[in-house]
């Protein structure tokens, strides 16, 4: 394949995006480190699994694959493959099962969101997981984790995920929502009848199954005690699990990529900004063919007007679900990890003094200095103090995006080579 426009993320936006590429005429590469298409939304169950799509949801994705189908060898797909970066020069790097340095046409980022949790005493303890891990393992496999499962912090995630575990036979013990969204009787009303479906069926589905949902309470710690986990909610409960799944809303996946000055970069869906799955297809549709547009000279079509309604959309869920994290942050006792990869703490973290440099954080600190770089802690370092965290701070966009191994550049094929500058 010569010079193809390189996608990203094999989800909603990517799959969308390459697409209307491909129907411009132009050859796309779609990578995805998964296993199979499909991103965290559209996660595809291991064979013989139960699926927990909806039919709305089996239509949608029925109808994007066919898309896809329908353009035939223009579209590659390359799964269980990295992307680690982009260079000054435009060279991309892929490791996995498609390991190879290229010069892409154009590169489009559509990796999804990255979920938010905020420390609390006690995250990084056995059992403990973010609710969209939970909700990837309960899309694979079709089935619920073995014992007792709690929902904790804020967003309609949680809804979702205790609604999929109720379905499996396996209801949470309780969802512990940090805010007050039944409290706004208002301002719901402005939003599309498709949430309004979505919304009811998964709380009918949770008060037939009797499962309790707190709001305005916050769990404040858990703690391990013999096989079990105890976590301790701002009312007082206490709740004996297994499991504690946590959320705390979703970020733009815009982590680390830094800027290619040689040939276009564009970021879409939840990638670019927190959209939804319902405007991610829209605005892969929206953002490839203007790429395409871009690329071969043409005019660039119109805006969709269903991008602008589902980010109004998205604007009212934060109001719904608003509460107060920087008290809760404040709150913290001083063991608490905040850095997870390095098992830094919030006394590690003020020893640094009140506005610590990024250098500081990083090498005096060890602060997002593990594998994630500062994917998890970055947002609460910076809500913490007043750090400094422009170049090259934490998070700073470098090349490599992400950690690589070094067999991986050695191994690589490397498509450049011959090429003049």
């Amino acid at each position: 394949m010569s010079d193809p426009v390189l996608v990203v993320g094999a989800g909603l936006a990517g799959l969308s995006a390459a697409a209307e590429l491909a129907r411009a005429g132009l050859p796309v590469l779609v990578v995805d480190q998964a296993q199979a298409v499909g991103g965290a939304f559209h996660r595809q169950p291991l064979q013989g699994a139960l699926s927990l799509a909806t039919a709305a949801q089996d239509r949608r994705w029925s109808d994007l694959m066919a898309k896809v189908a329908a353009q035939g060898s223009r579209i590659t797909l390359a799964l269980a493959t990295q992307f680690g970066g982009v260079d000054h020069k435009g060279t991309a790097l892929l490791t996995g099962r498609m390991n190879r340095l290229f010069r892409p046409r154009a590169i489009v980022l559509a990796l999804g969101a990255r979920e938010s949790v905020r420390p609390r005493p006690g995250w990084t303890l056995p059992g403990v997981e973010t609710a969209g891990s939970l909700q990837i393992r309960l899309k694979t496999l079709g089935e619920a984790p073995q014992g007792r499962v709690l929902l904790a912090g804020s967003g309609p995630l949680l809804l979702a995920v205790g609604a999929q575990l109720t379905k499996l036979g396996s209801p949470p013990v309780a969802i512990l929502e940090a805010g007050r969204p039944f409290a706004r009787p208002l301002t719901p009303i402005g939003l599309p009848r498709d949430y309004w479906i979505e919304a009811a069926a998964y709380l009918s589905r949770l008060m037939l199954a009797r499962v309790p949902i707190l709001t305005n309470t916050r769990l404040t710690a858990i703690r391990a005690e013999g096989g079990t986990l105890v976590a301790e909610a701002s009312s007082g409960r206490r709740f004996i699990v297994d499991h504690v799944a946590l959320h705390d809303g979703i970020r733009p996946n815009d982590f680390g990529m830094p800027a290619c000055d040689v040939l276009p970069v564009v970021r879409l869906g939840d990638c670019r900004e927190a959209l939804g799955a319902r405007a991610a297809m829209v605005d892969g549709q929206m953002g490839g063919a203007a790429l395409a547009a871009r690329l071969l000279g043409r005019t660039a079509p119109s805006a969709d007007p269903e991008l602008a309604r589902q980010t109004r959309a998205q604007a009212r869920l934060a109001r719904i679900y608003a509460h107060d994290v920087t008290a809760e942050l404040n709150n913290l006792p001083e063991d608490t990890v905040i850095c997870r990869c390095e098992a830094r703490t919030l006394k590690d973290l003020r020893t640094l003094g009140p506005t610590p440099t990024a250098r500081q954080l990083r090498l005096d600190g060890r602060f997002a200095m593990g594998a994630c770089q500062g994917r998890f802690c970055g947002d609460w370092i910076a809500r913490l103090t007043s750090a400094e965290t422009s170049k090259p701070g934490i998070g700073a966009p470098r090349w490599p995006a992400r950690p690589i191994a070094v067999a991986d550049l050695l191994s690589a094929t490397d498509e450049t080579e011959g090429e003049t500058q």
